[in-house]
């Protein structure tokens, strides 16, 4: 057995992104294949204990202590610098050890792994605090609600399991925005899921970038890039880094919630924004007469996982907001999911129901192609960079 483990770690080490998913994908089912009926229920027997004891485990900073320790820690330290009684850590130690989200390392004692230490980061907090206490209410409430709605697709987003699992009626992001700590963890989520390979290889970004001027912007002049419902800003961040001649051709969009309260990022300028409106104008206070049309006009407007959260008439408002903005030569850039139309993964199917809670949906191409032309615009190009998930960036043009 420990032959072939070694030739899996080899062939895992060896391959791709795609290749690694495979490999996991082909032990899931060898794992499915050998289970017993027995072990599989027994398997479902208790559903979201795991989030459960993650979140007591949050709570408790058990995780933090674990991944910070430089040697494996015994009951009764971990007891003293969590507070928790040594009987009920003995049998939360041993249920997280038993599904491999730490190690044990010898009669009551443990230390973290890799994957303790993605957990205890503030991020992986976050998450954790957004599984237990944001998602698995809905969750649970997804039977009654589909019973109760004669199990018809979710497309109002006022009327989804979300609303029964939190009792308002209210949408998702609007309560969100009530709950500064649902919607904190939310950011700290959407942050550590952001990056820069999706401008590897992707020569219209590159190629354009290249040709701006390091020198200050004129007052008057059009941003480059324009990231709608940007957050923190981390997609500007990055782009920053990349490409320095872009700083000070940056804006930020978001929601007052989400970016009135931030701090200045150098070379971006930050816009409170619902992009549910028109594209924002400066206007002279004086005469009323609009002297700049701030935003209208950019080389890119760029949302990244943002159209899935919402149903097609919605995802449709917001590029109609933006195609109103467009110059002939300006581009949507839509950083997300673009389903197969068969063989899809389990993080991708995974996400579609998630998003499905809020009226959301991941989309194949036809969808988006559809998707598009409901809003005047048309998929000019998809330039795939991760191959294994799907994840690509959508260039839209005007018809």
């Amino acid at each position: 057995m420990d032959s072939i483990i070694a030739q899996i770690q080899a062939l895992a080490q060896n391959a791709d992104e795609a290749g690694r998913l495979d490999i996991i994908q082909s032990l899931k089912r060898v794992r499915i294949e050998l289970q017993s009926p027995k072990d599989t229920v027994m398997e479902l027997a208790v559903p979201g204990l795991t989030s459960a004891t993650l979140r007591v485990s949050a709570d408790l900073g058990l995780l933090r202590f674990l991944a910070s320790s430089d040697v494996p820690l015994a009951i009764p330290k971990i007891a003293e610098l969590t507070g928790a009684s040594p009987p009920l850590l003995e049998r939360i130690l041993r249920y997280l050890a038993s599904t491999d989200l730490i190690k044990e390392t010898g009669v009551n004692e443990y230390t973290a792994n890799n994957i303790t230490r993605v957990l205890a980061d503030p991020k992986g907090e976050a998450m954790i605090y957004h599984g237990f206490d944001t998602i698995q209410p809905v969750v649970h409430a997804m039977p009654d609600f589909f019973a109760e709605n004669n199990y018809q697709d979710v497309t109002v987003d006022t009327n989804t399991p979300f609303q029964k699992a939190h009792n308002t009626t209210l949408s998702s992001f609007k309560w969100l925005v009530q709950q500064p700590k649902n919607f904190e963890n939310l950011q700290k989520i959407m942050t550590s899921l952001q990056g820069s390979e999706w401008t590897e290889g992707f020569n219209l970004l590159n190629d354009e970038a290249q040709k701006i001027s390091s020198a200050a912007p004129q007052p008057s002049e059009k941003p480059f890039f324009v990231d709608v419902g940007g957050g923190h800003g981390h997609q500007c961040i990055e782009l920053g880094k990349k490409y320095p001649n872009l700083l000070g051709h940056l804006v930020l969009q978001d929601l007052p919630e989400a970016v009135g309260n931030l701090a200045p990022i150098d070379g971006v300028k930050t816009v409170v924004h619902d992009f549910f409106q028109p594209q924002p104008i400066t206007v002279n206070a004086r005469s009323h007469q609009k002297l700049t049309v701030f935003n209208q006009g950019a080389k890119f407007y760029y949302l990244r996982r943002i159209m899935h959260d919402w149903s097609d008439e919605q995802a449709a408002q917001i590029l109609r907001n933006i195609r109103a903005a467009m110059a002939p030569d300006s581009r949507i850039l839509i950083d997300e999911t673009v389903l197969p139309d068969t063989g899809a993964n389990w993080q991708s199917t995974i996400a579609d129901l998630a998003m499905m809670m809020f009226a959301g949906k991941e989309r194949t191409k036809h969808q988006w192609d559809s998707l598009a032309e409901s809003a005047g615009l048309r998929v000019e190009q998809i330039h795939s960079y991760v191959a294994s998930t799907y994840t690509a960036i959508l260039v839209l043009a005007a018809q």
